[in-house]
């Protein structure tokens, strides 16, 4: 799994690293992670919007929206049921995966690097 300046994340064979998909952004993607099943990707995004998405089927399942600056982390909890996600607008925000409502937010005196 890779995030790229090119605005694509890409999942790859882990054996042999052919191209499985590639889920297209608006903007630069950050970082990105599985869930703990592999069956979600979370992407964090220049454009200020954190992505979860559907592994298998490469579609987009819900945008998790409200930080004012790029976002360059975002993770998955272990029970696939929380996001966190830190940007440069120096706050950290936990998320309902499912409701996509942001449960908690958290800032910080420098952002995310």
């Amino acid at each position: 799994l890779t995030s790229s300046w090119d605005k694509t994340t890409r999942l790859c064979n882990a054996t042999d690293g052919t191209r499985i998909k590639t889920l297209r952004h608006e903007d630069d993607v950050l970082s990105c992670a599985f869930s703990f099943d592999d069956k979600l990707i979370v992407t964090a995004c220049r454009d200020k919007i954190v992505r979860i998405w559907d592994t298998q089927r490469g579609e987009l399942k819900r945008t998790l929206e409200g930080h004012k600056d790029e976002v360059w982390y975002s993770r998955i909890s272990a029970d696939g049921g929380r996001v966190i996600s830190a940007s440069i607008d120096k706050t950290a925000r936990i998320w309902d995966a499912n409701s996509g409502e942001m449960l908690s937010g958290f800032l910080f005196n420098n952002g995310a690097k």
